[in-house]
Formats: C-alpha cells, sequence, structure tokens
C-alpha cells in the first residue's frame, strides 16, 4: 500500500524569476489497481494536479521546467529485506546500478527499483508519457519514504496529469522475477503507442553477423584509405567481417556543425559510395553503417550550408516534389539541400533539427535518401541525451517523440530502385546511443538496438567492472524493449576473452574496433559455429537471480548474466571485484543438471541439492550450459 504524505509544486513567476514552493492537495495523487489482465498484482499512481490561481490581477505562477512537483510516497509493509537495485541516470545520458539498504538512500534521477520484502519481490517503474518525466529518489530521512520528482522541461505549464509510477509485486500467479519488470515495463510503453513496438523487438539482420566500428581504431581520423589498411589485414588473418560501422569524423562538418550530407572529401576523395563499393565487392562486407547526431553534429547544423533555395518555403515544397517520383527521392545530386523550415534555432544560435511534426521528418529523410543511395545499409543515431539538455525550457519532453518518429520514417519508409528496377524500401537499421534517459527510450521503435553503457574504454584496463555492469544492469530494463548494444571491444587486450563473451551473451551486436595491426583471431574463434557463422543466444541476457541483489563490484559474489542458447541455459560468471576472489555457486535445485564447459567440453552432472563452485579473480570470466536431466 502507498500513501500520499505530500504534493509539492515548484514554481516560479514574476520579472526576476522568483521561485517558490505552492502546497497541494494530497488527493491530487492517487494510487489505482491496472484493470488489465495481463498486469496482476500492479499499480499505478497517478496525478492529477493545478496550480492556484489566487489572484488573477498579478502574474500567475508557472510549474519549473526542471522540478516541476515533488511527491512523497511511503511504501507501506513492503519493508526490503536485503539490499535494493536501483537504475539511476548518473551521466546525461546513461544509466548506472546502484545498491542501497533503505528507499531513504535511492539515488536521483532513478528509473527502476527492484527489491526483495518478506513476501515477496517488488518492482517499480516511473512513467513517462504526456511529455511528463518521473524520477524516483530518496528523502534521506524516512526510511520507508521516497520522492517522485515530476518534471516537463518546458516553462509555462500550470497542470500536470497522468500516471506517475507502476508499482507491482510477486504473487502466486506471477513469481517470475523478470515477468514483473517485463510486465511493467510493457504497461509504461503502451502509454507511449502501444504494444506494436515491442512486437517487432528483433536483433536486426545487418547487425548479426561480426562487425568492426572504427572509432577506437581510428577515432576521428578515419578515412578511405585507413579502413581499406584494416580490411586488408582482416582478410589476411580469416577474420570473416560481415557489417563495418563507420563512426565519427566521416561526415561533412566545420566549426563543429554539419555542413554536407556526403563524406569529407579529403578523407573519402571519392565519395561515400566508393568507399562503400570496395568494401562490399573487394572484401565481402555485407553491410555498412555510418555515425550521425541527433542534433545534425555536437554543435548542431549550418542552415546556410544545408538549406534549400529558394528561401520560401511554398517555393521550396514545389523544388521538393520536382526532385522526387511518388514522393520519393532518386538522389543523383550529393549536395541535395532541405528547406529551411526543417531546422529551428535555439537562444544560443545554435541550429538543430526541428521538432515540428510538418517538417521533423524533412532533414532526415533527405540525409538518409542521400546515404541510401550511396549503399549505407544502417546508422548509429548517437547523442540523442543532449537533446533534451539543448532545449530545457523551451521544449517539452514529447518533442523527443516527434524527433524519433522521424528518424523512424526516415530509416524504413526511403523507397529506392533494386537491380530490376522496381521499387523497394530501404529500412535501414538504427543503433541508438547516448539515450538511456527515459524521455528518449520509451518513445523509440524497437526496430534496431539501443547502447546501454557509456564507452568501452580500451585503455583502461580497470574500466572493465563499471562497463560490464552498466550494460547487464540496464538490460534488465531496456531489453524488454529493444536488443541492447554493449559495444565495441578488442580483440588484444588483458580482458579480450571477457569482453568477448559479455558481448555474445548479452544477446546483441558483437563488433571490435581493433587499430591496424592489432587484431588477434584467437578470442574470436568460440563465436564461430562449425560452418563459420556467427552464432547468437536467442534473446537478450540480463544478470542471474544471485546477482540481482548483491553488488558485484565489491562483494564475494561475481556477476552471473544468463541467456537461453538453442533452448539451453547459458551462464557466465565474470569476476569484478578488484581486491578480493569471488565465489560463484551453480545449483541443481528441482531437477538433476548437467553443467557443460565449452571451452574444455568437460561435463560435471549435478543431482537435486548439489552445487557447482566457481572461483573467479577480477576479469576472469566463465562460461556454462546448462541442460537438464530428465
Amino acid at each position: 500500500m502507498i500513501t500520499v504524505r505530500s504534493v509539492v509544486a515548484h514554481t516560479e513567476c514574476g520579472p526576476f524569476d522568483e521561485h517558490g514552493e505552492v502546497e497541494l492537495p494530497p488527493d491530487s495523487v492517487s494510487e489505482h489497481r491496472i484493470p488489465w489482465r495481463t498486469l496482476r498484482s500492479a499499480t499505478v499512481t497517478e496525478i492529477s494536479a493545478q496550480l492556484p490561481e489566487s489572484n488573477p490581477i498579478l502574474e500567475r505562477p508557472t510549474l519549473l521546467a526542471g522540478r516541476s512537483v515533488s511527491v512523497r510516497l511511503q511504501l507501506g509493509r513492503s519493508k526490503p529485506v536485503g539490499p535494493i537495485l536501483c537504475l539511476y541516470q548518473h551521466k546525461e545520458w546513461w544509466m548506472r546500478p546502484a545498491w542501497v539498504e533503505r528507499f531513504c538512500d535511492i539515488p536521483e534521477r532513478t528509473q527502476l527499483v527492484l527489491w526483495k520484502s518478506a513476501k515477496a519481490w517488488h518492482v517499480m517503474i516511473p512513467v513517462f508519457c504526456h511529455g511528463m518525466r518521473v524520477d524516483i529518489r530518496g528523502d534521506g530521512r524516512g526510511d520507508n519514504d521516497l520522492l517522485l520528482d515530476v518534471s516537463t522541461n518546458q516553462v509555462g505549464h500550470v497542470q500536470l496529469q497522468g500516471p506517475l509510477l507502476v508499482h507491482r509485486q510477486s504473487d502466486r500467479k506471477v513469481e517470475d522475477t523478470y515477468e514483473l519488470i517485463r510486465g511493467c515495463a510493457e504497461w509504461v510503453m503502451l502509454q507511449n503507442g502501444g504494444l506494436g513496438r515491442l512486437w517487432k523487438q528483433t536483433l536486426p539482420e545487418s547487425l548479426r553477423g561480426f562487425g568492426w566500428c572504427t572509432w577506437d581504431s581510428l577515432g576521428t581520423n578515419v578515412s578511405e584509405q585507413a579502413i581499406i589498411a584494416k580490411m586488408e589485414e582482416f582478410a589476411a588473418k580469416h577474420v570473416p567481417v560481415s557489417w563495418v560501422l563507420i563512426d565519427d569524423g566521416w561526415s561533412q562538418v566545420e566549426n563543429g556543425k554539419l555542413t554536407g550530407f556526403d563524406a569529407d572529401t579529403t578523407r573519402f576523395p571519392q565519395g561515400l559510395s566508393h568507399t562503400i563499393d570496395v568494401l562490399k565487392h573487394d572484401f565481402g562486407v555485407r553491410y555498412v553503417g555510418v555515425w550521425q547526431a541527433f542534433q545534425g553534429y555536437w554543435r548542431g547544423v549550418d542552415v546556410d550550408a544545408l538549406a534549400g533555395k529558394p528561401e520560401s518555403d511554398d517555393d521550396w515544397r514545389e523544388y521538393y516534389k520536382q526532385g522526387y517520383s511518388d514522393g520519393d527521392a532518386r538522389v543523383e545530386d550529393p549536395k541535395l539541400l532541405v528547406s529551411r523550415s526543417a531546422f529551428e534555432t535555439l537562444p544560443n544560435g545554435m541550429a538543430i533539427p526541428t521538432a515540428n511534426p510538418e517538417c521533423a521528418a524533412l532533414f532526415w529523410r533527405t540525409w538518409n535518401t542521400h546515404l541510401d543511395a550511396a549503399g549505407i545499409d544502417f546508422v548509429k543515431v548517437d547523442s540523442q541525451g543532449t537533446l533534451p539538455v539543448l532545449t530545457r525550457g523551451l521544449e517539452s519532453y514529447a518533442s523527443l517523440g516527434v524527433r524519433h518518429d522521424a528518424v523512424e520514417y526516415a530509416t524504413n519508409w526511403i523507397r529506392h530502385e533494386d537491380d530490376n528496377g522496381d521499387w523497394e524500401y530501404a529500412h535501414l537499421a538504427v543503433i541508438h546511443c547516448m539515450g538511456m534517459t527515459p524521455e528518449n527510450y520509451w518513445q523509440r521503435c524497437a526496430e534496431g538496438v539501443a547502447r546501454t553503457s557509456d564507452d568501452f574504454f580500451p585503455n583502461i584496463p580497470e574500466s572493465l567492472a563499471e562497463h560490464a555492469i552498466e550494460n547487464a544492469y540496464c538490460s534488465l530494463l531496456i531489453g524488454c524493449l529493444c536488443y541492447c548494444d554493449w559495444d565495441m571491444f578488442w580483440t588484444r587486450h588483458p580482458h579480450a576473452r571477457t569482453h568477448m563473451l559479455l558481448r555474445w551473451i548479452s544477446g546483441g551486436p558483437i563488433y571490435c574496433s581493433d587499430k591496424l595491426g592489432e587484431t588477434d583471431s584467437a578470442p574470436l574463434a568460440p563465436l564461430f559455429d562449425a560452418d563459420g557463422n556467427l552464432t547468437h543466444p536467442d534473446g537478450v541476457g540480463v544478470p542471474v537471480l544471485d546477482s540481482l541483489l548483491a553488488d558485484p563490484v565489491h562483494g564475494d559474489v561475481p556477476l552471473g548474466i544468463r541467456n537461453t542458447f538453442r533452448g539451453d541455459e547459458v551462464l557466465l560468471f565474470v569476476g569484478l571485484n578488484a581486491d578480493a576472489p569471488q565465489t560463484a555457486h551453480i545449483r541443481a535445485t528441482e531437477s538433476p543438471l548437467t553443467v557443460f564447459d565449452p571451452q574444455t567440453g568437460e561435463r560435471v552432472h549435478l543431482s537435486v541439492g548439489e552445487d557447482l563452485a566457481l572461483t573467479l579473480h577480477y576479469g576472469e570470466c566463465e562460461l556454462r550450459i546448462l541442460q537438464t536431466l530428465t
């Protein structure tokens, strides 16, 4: 039972932006059960609040764009037994896990809370919808108290209405902890456009083979020459690279702004299409992708360089139609331009793609149509968490949904001619990146993958622990929405095997970013079957039950990740405590088990009640496949 203790509105008013607080009636927030048959034992907390207009003669206060309303809740009889798992936004783009003992210690900007009481598992997920973001945090005082912070990102609001929080607990019908999380995630997604996005959940074909990304190899000094040199090395070492991602540094930019839709002419003197032709025809690469920024480039776009002429939008629309057949572009001019209405300029002078629904797709469609004509098969859309920061106070969080719809439209509904002269849709796959924020991941389509961690830092071996826990625990939530990208790795690295197996068990893309001369093919061999095909688990990798409420960086239990492979359960354990060895236990609880080690071929049979102990030091890992004996 959740009790509303207080509802406080944070306001600004007057010519000097005077800030204040207004106590709103407690019944502004209510709780009720969800009438949804697939979400048993769940309740939703809703808000219906409006600022009072005490004196209409004076200027009326409005809600702050950042922290608009704070709701203090008390959780009744759901006191935790042991640690509480929290997923919280620790950077503007990324989330990580934390474990606390009391609700009042929950970090700010938390987006998932999981704990176990004396009788049940519990999960709480803040609801994002109607352009309203909700964050959970502790108040530092009452053990069973917590706060919900509601924000809009836009000035001028005096009213908030909609769901804030979904809380679900296990019962006799729903005992699976992972199903508790998935059910809540599906309900939140339902509030943001339906479950159709989830039903499309699949790993894109273009990302199913082994890949190579230019970032940790070349950085922004990427060029056709450097890419070809690396591909020659892969060929010599018989590494079957199925896809290549040309990361940041390839595009036409000046002063940090995007100036054109083709590749930089110095680094790619014969154009992007030539590089792609060489990769596909000379090296057998099946798919090629490029990096994009959600705001165009890091400092936006150069409208004067990208915008079409004539200046009049009416005239431009006619110009636009002339270059299209049946509304679809046949790109021949590498300097294809877009209307000025496709952009908006922020108060700081920075220009970005617009959130106007009528024009939002123009920029992305023009760019991606050109990329499709060059032979591009997928895109990585980076810096997604930057836009709510750039537009703070100016636009509702809902504007990001318009922009994500524009990207989805531009990657799925571009038509081109096939080799037979027939029209077909391109369906470019998307890697979403730097967008581990609710206003982004709840408003994206599931057709693609999402990066779930900060960068892989190859020159910092001690970064393994942070990288592993960000990806593993964020996959608990994001894995309900789409497949997860655990980022690239190096094949020649102190923890190469561990990084490789982490990517494999994630279920997402598997790709390296080796520098020239630094590829070691040996760690890659277990990834491929006897026919040379890259293997994949059946779904999304998530932490094992024993790891959910245990900090694997500071405790005595290693990180455990579970998935299935061809129907059999597969477990990966990784030592992450730099100060002491850790021990994992594989138990036969209900049925006898055979535990198979694919590296050595060893099989261990466990009777009911027996367990197998695996001891791991920092950076070490062990993979096991479990087969139930009947």
